[in-house]
Order: structure tokens, then C-alpha cells, then sequence
């Protein structure tokens, strides 16, 4: 096999989930088998993409991912004015991280603090969390509060 255009067009990672649930979905329509090692690597790579703390986790329960949310996301971010300040990287970052906080943000978008001001900043997210939704935090065990702001200790013995 001979790669004719590497790179020719970048993916997101909701695309290759509904590419291989298409494709699954295809083969047991035609009761087609497919190979073992391509049974292992979809199996595998769909546990990998529904494995939290991936925004694709609760996606068979939320359908928070679509096309349309994605065009939306695009949309509302070029009406703010900040989607020509994202490069195609950083936005394909943002689609595969769901980022909901400016922590999170300042990691995919390249010298944040020099491009965007702090308001900008909070809008991003905003519009992030508006439009892909965010994670509720995982509830503490019984009898237990949790804070947010709390950092994990060690407890020496």
C-alpha cells in the first residue's frame, strides 16, 4: 500500500466514532464477517473513545455530538469573532476535547493569554459547554462532600 496525500484532511474524533458504528452497523446488515484483527482494533478503539473522561463517553445516552452541534459550535463562535483567531488545529482540538474550563482551553489553543483576553477567553468556553455540553462532576461516595477545589492528599500511616 503506497499513501498518495498524507494529511489531506484532518478528522475529529466524532467523525471516526459515527465512520465506525456505520460501518458495523453495514456489516451486520450484510452478516458480513469481518477479520479478527479488525474486530480487536474497532472493539478496542471504541472502548478507548467511550472511556471517560472523553466528551464521546455518554454520547449512546446524550447524543450531545452531532454534525449540526458541531456547525453550531462553528457558527456561534464565528458570530463572537473568535473563530478566525483558531487555527484548524486548535479547533479540531476543541471538538475532540470538549474543554470546560480555561485551564483545559490553554492547553489546545497555542499562547492564549497573548491572543485572547480574559472575557474572550470565558466565552469560548461558554459557547463550549453551550453547545457540546459538559460532564457533571462524578458524585462523591456516601457520607462524603465533594469540593472541587480540594486537592488529593496522601495520608502517611
Amino acid at each position: 500500500m503506497k499513501i498518495l496525500e498524507g494529511q489531506s484532511n484532518l478528522v475529529a474524533n466524532h467523525e471516526v466514532y459515527e465512520h465506525i458504528l456505520e460501518q458495523q452497523k453495514k456489516n451486520r446488515s450484510k452478516n458480513r464477517r469481518v477479520p479478527p484483527n479488525q474486530f480487536t482494533l474497532t472493539k478496542d478503539l471504541l472502548t478507548y473513545l467511550r472511556t471517560k473522561p472523553g466528551p464521546l463517553a455518554n454520547q449512546d445516552k446524550t447524543h450531545q455530538y452531532s454534525t449540526e452541534a458541531l456547525y453550531e459550535l462553528f457558527k456561534k463562535l464565528r458570530e463572537a469573532n473568535l473563530q478566525s483567531d483558531l487555527s484548524k488545529g486548535e479547533m479540531l482540538m476543541i471538538v475532540n476535547l470538549r474543554p470546560t474550563n480555561i485551564a483545559v482551553l490553554s492547553t489546545v489553543v497555542e499562547d492564549m493569554s497573548e491572543r485572547f483576553t480574559e472575557d474572550e477567553q470565558q466565552k469560548i468556553i461558554d459557547i463550549i459547554t453551550e453547545t457540546l455540553g459538559f460532564d457533571e462532576p462524578a458524585e462523591a461516595a456516601e457520607g462524603e462532600e465533594y469540593d472541587e477545589d480540594a486537592a488529593p492528599s496522601i495520608e502517611n500511616s
